[in-house]
This record gives structure tokens, sequence and C-alpha cells, in this order.
């Protein structure tokens, strides 16, 4: 499932618990709708290309092919404009509920601050996530990046468990769309953080993308010790830069380097072999 699918089933969720606060359905599949739709519009306009768009009568799916290739603040833009749309429209409706009292006024105010406030939360697979992940990414590895949402994730979805519960005692009302939000949080961040290393190997094709678009990209260098795994060298990869390996021994001898390509072909051949053991073939190979 990829993340934009991910996206549309999160919107699936939230349909459910307006609906379970406010039973207008047609306000909540248009505020979700226009969430939606804002998300494409910045997208289009920061040169993303579509590989498929559809209209659910849940709201909208839109699969964004190089979404992955533009810069950080143009993917924060996508991200945040869902939210801002729904924002914007509780300004608009909150001013003219000055002016005329009407309930549906209300109701409009009510699913769209909803909508904001969950597409804000930085769990999985919402725009909040998304938001943390690329401001965290400019100075942590993508693997420890992953490691922090998908706990902020698993708090979040055991805070609406919990959320659920107390207003069960209180209330005697089970609110079973909240249950089915922390249900849903919690599988799709145990689904993303089995494809983490999935998506590093597909970001060198991103960067390969972004290379003959900009004519060039950051590097990065890092030292690792011979011990090492190739799998774990690759959950240290940084997803927005090319990298090198110096491999290094006990005695801080450095043994070879090693490049992110030749990382990826080395554990296509070979699996999850160490380091040291891909010295001694590589310098077989070599003699």
């Amino acid at each position: 499932m990829d993340r934009w699918k991910k996206s549309v089933l999160a919107e699936i969720i939230l349909f459910f618990i307006l609906l379970s606060l406010n039973k207008s359905i047609i306000l909540a599949f248009i505020s979700i709708f226009l969430h939606e739709i804002s998300h494409i519009i910045v997208a289009k306009r920061n040169g993303c290309k579509f590989n498929n768009f559809k209209i659910h009568i849940y709201g909208t799916n839109a699969e964004f092919i190089n979404i992955d290739e533009l810069s950080r603040k143009e993917k924060i833009q996508i991200y945040l404009a869902g939210p801002c749309m729904n924002l914007a429209i509780v300004c608009i409706f909150f001013l003219v509920g000055l002016i005329i009292n009407n309930s549906i006024i209300d109701k409009i105010i009510n699913i769209n601050l909803s909508l904001m406030c969950f597409n804000i939360l930085p769990a999985y697979p919402l725009d909040g996530s998304r938001i943390l992940e690329i401001i965290l990414s400019e100075k942590i590895l993508y693997k420890k990046v992953n490691d922090i949402i998908s706990k902020i994730s698993y708090m979040i979805a055991i805070g609406l468990i919990a959320i659920a519960l107390i207003v069960f005692i209180c209330s005697k009302s089970l609110n079973v769309s909240l249950i089915v939000a922390a249900i849903m949080i919690y599988l799709i961040t145990k689904s993303e953080k089995k494809s983490a290393m999935y998506i590093l190997m597909g970001n060198i094709f991103v960067k390969r993308n972004k290379l003959l678009r900009n004519k060039y990209i950051e590097n990065k260098s890092i030292s690792v010790y011979y011990k090492l795994g190739l799998a774990n060298v690759m959950a240290i990869i940084d997803k927005n830069r090319f990298n090198s390996f110096y491999v290094l021994d006990d005695d801080l001898r450095l043994l070879f380097i090693m490049h992110e390509d030749e990382l990826i072909e080395a554990l296509k051949l070979y699996g999850n072999i160490t380091l040291e053991e891909y010295f001694y073939i590589r310098n077989e190979a070599l003699n």
C-alpha cells in the first residue's frame, strides 16, 4: 500500500468519525473532498506528476509519481495544503456565523476543525507525520526518523483508545470510531516500519532523478564498523544524499570505501553478509 493510498484510508476513517459526531454526510464529503483537492492543486503547482486520480464516495485519491524528488519546502507545502484548506473554511464560516445564525454553519466549522486537527497529528499515515518526517530527515537518518514517528504513532493510537474508554466510563457510550482509528493507525504504522528498507532502496532511483533534473546531488560520508551487516548499513543511508561508507576495522584502519550503489548490488548478490565478509569477496574478485 503506497503512501497516498494510506492517506486516503485515513480519510475514510475520519469520514466515519465525523459521521459519529455529526450526521451530515454531504458536508463531511465536501470537506474531505476540498482537503484532498488542495493537496492536488499545490502538488501540481510544484511540478508533481499524477499516476492516477479517482473520486470516491469518501473523497479523492491522487497517486503522485515524483513527490520524493521535490525539495523539502515543496513537500511540506503539499502536506500542509489540506489542513490549511480546512482552517480557511473554519475561519470563513466563523465570520459568516457572526452575521448569520445557522446550525449548518456550526456543522461545517465542527467538521473542518475535526478534519484539520486529526490530519495534523504526527501519526502514520496522516499529514502531520509526513511533515514531521521531512523536518526530522534534515538532521536525522531516515531509519531513525521512522523509528521516532512510529513510537509517536503508537502512543497516539493508545491515546485514542484511552479517550474512548474514558468517554465510555463517563457516559456509558462507546465511540467505536475512535477505536477503529486507533487500530488503523497501529496497523499502518506497523506496515511503515516493515516497508522502511524498501523505501530506502527506492530512494536510490529518486536520487538518480534528482541528479538528472538538478545536475547535482549532495554527498554524505560516514564511517562504519566492518562487523556490521549490509542491511544494517542500508538502514543508516541518508535518503536525500549520495552516501559513501568508510569501512574501518578494530584499529580504525580503513579497509575500503563502499558507495551506496555498490551496497545495493552487494545486497542483491550476497544478502545480509557482514562488511568483513564482503571485503574478502571483493578482494578475491579484484585479484
